[in-house]
């Protein structure tokens, strides 16, 4: 049985503007690498529409940081009315995407409670009694579960902005 502790809830960001969808992919990839988070994709798809195409991506980032703790960081991002623009930069055109983002960001703390004790239920009761009353034992891993969902946030933002500047 796991179970997920919501600590990081649905923290957005809303762009309007010129971007390339393969460099925000690959920055959120860099940030993966960068922070030792393992990928799992979710769901990836595209639908066309006449006022253009409507992609959705999906996936969590996680990190074991015990035998029976995880933690996951979901990226969710919509992007709408997605048009390819070509514009001259310094002589050369230059394909982008002009869309309409939407990013939600979710933190979990994941505890697997399987072949343990805790299983009974008088002893999960007092388990979950003890810890979240008394010990606060898993306080300590909710700390690196919001800075990395916060890191993320501030990261999409500075490539929101820069991708705004580089076109205009």
């Amino acid at each position: 049985m796991v179970e997920k502790k919501h600590i990081v809830f649905d923290l957005r960001i809303s762009y309007n503007g010129p971007l390339s969808i393969e460099n925000f992919y690959e920055e959120v990839e860099k940030w993966m690498e960068e922070k030792g988070l393992q990928k799992d994709l979710k769901r990836k798809s595209e639908d066309v529409t006449p006022k253009g195409k409507k992609s959705e991506w999906i996936i969590e980032a996680w990190k074991k940081l015990t035998s029976d703790h995880k933690h996951v960081v979901r990226l969710r991002a919509l992007f709408d009315n997605v048009k390819e623009l070509k514009i001259k930069r310094k002589g050369h055109s230059v394909k982008i995407n002009q869309a309409d983002v939407l990013i939600v960001i979710d933190g979990f703390l994941e505890t697997s409670l399987t072949d343990r004790w805790t299983q009974k239920p008088l002893f999960a009761f007092l388990s979950r009694l003890y810890d979240k009353y008394i010990w606060m034992v898993l306080e300590k891993y909710d700390e690196p579960i919001s800075e990395d969902c916060y890191d993320l946030h501030k990261r999409l933002q500075a490539f929101f902005n820069l991708s705004k500047m580089k076109v205009g």
